[in-house]
């Protein structure tokens, strides 16, 4: 394991701006979102939808199905759910909490494109804690359907979140966890390399959802998703998408400059190696699989 560096390394989170600069630089080249685009027409219909549709009056003209997402990113897998059941609830009123402003934008973007009707959309710049601390939320309503995808890392509390989301789940709803694979590439770099954490970012994987829930009596189904992406841009000199790439694998800013350079040798050739990758035909191919913790009230 790498030893600590002298000065604390700085996550990504505590630059929105950065954080989405870098997302964008790994989505682009991942199959992530097309992975998950499938998950959520194939798997989402009979994980999510059908049991919300036996429990909530469905297709009632004045029934409106209420859902919150939880670091909802640019919005494509929120309107993919959407997609998914506006068919059997024609009413949703969606709440969206995201922190970072730009990314806020791009989902208000990709909902003009799309042609939803019978939706009302609450936009809150907002993470899940200021969200909960916010005292004109105290007598809300409940929600049917809760997401978090791959955004719960970022809680400064995981059991808090997790607990507070079950509170604000209604009798017969759905919350959908999506984390990262406890036994995935990111979560082998981030507990090999315990210095790229700081107060912002925890690293919260599948199996810390899993324990919170069976430390509170709360019964759950799990969904595994194996996964892979292209990192080989990493490796190549000059690369300024693999600068991008290699900062949101560690959740480190500038992680080649700001890292101690025997830690950054260390990252890469981590980062390479079985624990983390496989390679394919001359390409680095990153695991990235992640699990969906589908919980039902």
């Amino acid at each position: 394991m790498a030893e600590q560096p002298s000065r604390q390394l700085r996550s990504i989170f505590h630059d929105p701006d950065y954080y989405a600069k870098s997302f964008r630089a790994y989505s682009n080249l991942s199959s992530r979102l097309h992975v998950l685009k499938s998950w959520i027409e194939n798997i989402f219909p009979m994980k999510v939808v059908e049991t919300l549709s036996a429990n909530t009056a469905s297709g009632s003209s004045s029934a409106t199905l209420r859902m919150l997402g939880v670091g909802s990113g640019t919005g494509e897998a929120d309107c993919d759910m959407i997609s998914q059941l506006l068919p059997i609830f024609p009413k949703i009123s969606n709440t969206v909490l995201e922190p970072a402003p730009e990314h806020i934008e791009t989902y208000k973007r990709l909902v003009a494109s799309r042609s939803f009707a019978g939706l009302e959309w609450d936009w809150r710049q907002q993470t899940l804690d200021e969200y909960n601390n916010d005292s004109a939320q105290t007598n809300r309503e409940k929600f049917h359907f809760i997401s978090t995808i791959h955004s719960l890392y970022y809680a400064d509390d995981a059991e808090k979140a997790v607990m507070n989301m079950y509170d604000m789940l209604q009798d017969g709803g759905v919350m959908m966890i999506i984390v990262l694979a406890d036994d995935g590439g990111f979560g082998r770099l981030w507990r090999h390399f315990p210095m790229f954490s700081d107060d912002l970012q925890s690293h919260i994987l599948s199996d810390t959802v899993k324990d919170i829930l069976t430390t509170n009596g709360i019964k759950y189904d799990l969904v595994k998703q194996p996964s892979r992406v292209d990192v080989s841009c990493c490796f190549e000199e000059g690369n300024p998408d693999g600068v991008l790439v290699s900062d949101f694998l560690a959740h480190v800013i500038n992680v080649r400059e700001n890292a101690p350079a025997n830690v950054v040798g260390e990252f890469y050739e981590y980062l390479k190696g079985p624990d983390c990758s496989i390679q394919e035909g001359g390409r680095i191919m990153f695991n990235n699989s992640w699990d969906a913790i589908l919980v039902r009230k």
